[in-house]
């Protein structure tokens, strides 16, 4: 393929899953001013893959005689073959380039999200599966975001270690309840001293001065500070569920947006194309409803309707506030719930 125009929305992936998929020489973008920020992110990431990218900007969106007018305009520019990708834009942009390409009797495809397909529309209508690397960093950048840091890397063998150990003896429910405790008393916040598991004689934590010891029955785990105590575990857990289930995800996620606007994600991965968003909160939750509206919030910013939301707790929630998550189409589910995400 030597050349793709695109009609862009806001909807990227419509536009990036069929250009990283055939990978064209050009990208052709058609664009209205409503639409500029989505076709200045487009363009920063096919440039980062080293296709070369044309713009028309300003287009009316309700002009069908100016579209069409454009579109042949443009097609007489590139040698063949050059393909129309219909998916995104206005219908009546669609349209008026649906009709030239097919008057020019020229290839047309259309992304299908849903099944995982590219359908060629014309000149003959068949299907091709979606096959092509996409990573979390080009998703997020094609919505205008940056990576700026991930802990993924810094999670080690021994939080491994442990989690294996906790399922295999079913023990991560009486683990987040001894860590609640430890956490709601006078321990958490002494210098040093150990602290015991006195209703289930499972779990000890013994604090130095550089350190902080987690024993499981006669096993030893050792943790540099106490963030992984006081909330990490449970971003370190879905991760390395996560992980079994076969996904790729990153943990601990900074990203900045390209108005120098930070947020933070808990966990990132992506499935079938599409992006997962996940908030864990591991402790006493005063304002559930706010973690609900932060997840959504980046749902729609970072991957709009291609993303999923879930906010993981140690506690069920009440009625009244996973109604509230499933309006915003955020699902709530308890840290034992884990394994539906690999469903979802």
């Amino acid at each position: 393929m030597n050349t793709m125009f695109c009609l862009v929305s806001r909807q990227s992936m419509a536009n990036v899953l069929p250009v990283l998929m055939y990978k064209p020489e050009n990208v052709v973008l058609f664009t209205t001013p409503e639409e500029k920020h989505s076709a200045d992110n487009l363009e920063s990431l096919f440039k980062s893959k080293r296709i070369r990218v044309n713009r028309l900007d300003g287009l009316d969106a309700y002009d069908f005689n100016g579209i069409k007018k454009t579109v042949e305009q443009e097609i007489i520019k590139y040698k063949d073959p050059v393909y129309l990708n219909v998916t995104g834009g206005t219908k009546l942009m669609a349209l008026a380039a649906y009709e030239i390409f097919t008057e020019k009797n020229k290839p047309i495809v259309y992304c299908n999200t849903e099944r995982n397909e590219i359908i060629h529309l014309y000149p003959k209508i068949f299907t091709e599966k979606l096959e092509l690397n996409l990573s979390i960093y080009d998703y997020l950048k094609s919505y205008g975001y940056t990576v700026i840091y991930t802990r993924t890397d810094k999670i080690n063998g021994k939080e491994t270690r442990l989690f294996k150990k906790l399922d295999e003896r079913n023990l991560l429910k009486k683990f987040s309840e001894f860590l609640n405790r430890y956490r709601s008393g006078e321990a958490f916040y002494t210098h040093s001293g150990t602290y015991s598991d006195k209703e289930n004689h499972i779990f000890s934590i013994q604090k130095t001065a550089s350190a902080y010891i987690l024993y499981v029955y006669d096993e030893k785990f050792k943790f540099d500070e106490n963030i992984f105590m006081r909330g990490d575990w449970l971003e370190d857990y879905t991760l390395y569920k996560l992980k079994k289930f076969g996904f790729s995800p990153e943990v601990g996620v900074k990203i900045v947006s390209s108005n120098n606007v930070e947020n933070e994600i808990d966990l990132i991965f992506l499935n079938n194309y599409k992006l997962y968003l996940i908030s864990c909160k591991s402790g006493r939750n005063n304002d559930p409803n706010k973690d609900i509206y932060e997840i959504e919030t980046l749902r729609n910013v970072a991957g709009g309707t291609f993303g999923k939301a879930f906010l993981i707790t140690t506690r069920p929630l009440t009625k009244r506030i996973i109604q509230r998550a499933k309006e915003l189409h955020v699902k709530p589910l308890t840290h034992e719930q884990i394994d539906s995400i690999k469903d979802a």
